[in-house]
């Protein structure tokens, strides 16, 4: 049986102050070189902290995304005096449903119709259900805009900015919400992080449309700081939540738990694939019944695995982009398993452990200290592999599976 965390965090984790993190999947991808962000001698990105370019972050977001974020303020204040004539009319037939029903992912997720479904039952379960499952929608959508900035779109300032509409207009509430948790006392920064990203990485493109470019230095960190941030926040709020379901036998927290495990779902898949049946089972069962330590378990042996995968580096990425994302991506992921690793492994002091690996991307961009890094690699893999056996995995691993 794996031991349980949440009662154990109120009296083993230190307060600490979180460092800015960014995180990347797919750290190996070959960078992308910026023009208008070249050294002329070198031919390198230069990573300096100035605004390439003359716009202002978010003036590029369509109307469209303006429109839809003004509905999604009026359909959260509806349901939150649970109004649901008001909720239902400010998604259906505005612009916000038109939103929605335009997403990449709309074909496999099918996040319209369960916002319709949920809105036209209007009980108080199926409202919150509505919101939440919104916000897991908005929050995928986000991302792929993000992933459109560093995948080559032309227009790398409308992507970007429509990600900042979406944040300022629906999701930074969630990481609001992340910060304030109760069930660790972890300082958290998750929505500044995110704000801070997101004016840094704007901050990094260049060029006119359609010949937009990056300084890969800065504009893939910042997107994994967005991104990981806002997983951490969900990561966070679904677990309060869950603590929220069971003290109080609590349907409507235990729905919207569930609805914002959507928003981490896919970063289970081909680490803890078991975990999130288990999840969704949880959620779905009896409010009173509902185990956070098993959930925050489930949640963790996936995230611990995508820690340890950015834990260790190979000399050929030092001080090049690629490898400079890959720290920092396993800086953020470190920041999200900070709470959990704390209550299983009190021996690792977490404040040494965020301030190490708050130290190694630096280390990893300037590449001119092989043995300090690699000693500092060393012990960030035996840190987290300690927290992988304290979660019940048989084998330390960056990606392998669990098994059912």
């Amino acid at each position: 049986m794996r031991p349980t965390i949440v009662p154990l965090l109120l009296t083993l984790l230190p307060a600490c102050t979180a460092d800015n993190a960014a995180d990347t999947e797919g750290a190996t991808a070959e960078p992308t070189t910026s023009a208008a962000a070249t050294d002329p001698t070198t031919g390198d990105t230069t990573g300096e902290p100035a605004d390439l370019n003359d716009r202002e972050l978010g003036a590029s977001a369509s109307a469209l995304c303006v429109s839809a974020m003004t509905h999604a303020a009026e359909l959260t204040q509806a349901i939150a005096s649970g109004d649901a004539a008001a909720a239902s009319a400010a998604y259906v037939g505005t612009d916000l449903q038109t939103f929605v029903q335009g997403f990449k992912t709309e074909a496999e997720r099918l996040d319209d119709p369960a916002i319709v479904a949920s809105l036209t039952a209007a009980s108080p379960v199926e409202l919150v259900a509505a919101e939440a499952r919104l916000h897991s929608a908005l929050a995928r959508h986000m991302r792929d805009q993000l992933a459109d900035v560093e995948g080559g779109v032309e227009d790398k300032y409308a992507a970007w900015d429509e990600a900042h509409c979406v944040w300022t207009g629906a999701l930074r509430s969630l990481a609001v919400a992340g910060d304030a948790v109760g069930w660790h006392t972890l300082d958290e920064t998750i929505a500044a992080d995110v704000d801070a990203a997101l004016q840094a990485g704007h901050d990094g493109l260049s060029g006119e449309p359609p010949a937009t470019a990056l300084d890969d230095w800065r504009v893939p960190p910042a997107k994994q700081i967005v991104e990981k941030s806002l997983f951490r926040a969900a990561h966070r709020v679904v677990i309060a939540l869950a603590g929220d379901a069971r003290d109080n036998a609590d349907p409507i927290a235990a729905r919207k738990a569930l609805e914002l495990f959507g928003v981490i779902k896919d970063r289970l898949d081909g680490r803890n694939t078991p975990g999130i049946a288990q999840i969704e089972a949880i959620l779905a069962g009896d409010p009173a019944a509902i185990d956070p330590d098993a959930i925050l378990t489930e949640l963790d042996i996936a995230f611990a695995k995508r820690t340890r995968a950015y834990s260790a580096i190979a000399d050929e990425d030092l001080a090049v982009p690629a490898g400079y994302k890959s720290a920092v991506e396993g800086h953020t992921y470190a920041l999200l398993v900070a709470p959990g690793l704390a209550a299983r492994v009190p021996a690792t002091p977490i404040a040494t452990f965020l301030g190490e690996w708050g130290a190694y991307p630096d280390l990893v961009r300037a590449g001119d200290d092989l043995e300090a890094t690699h000693a500092l690699s060393d012990r960030l893999v035996d840190a987290i592999c300690a927290y992988q056996t304290a979660l019940g995995v048989a084998d330390c691993s960056p990606d392998a599976d669990e098994s059912e």
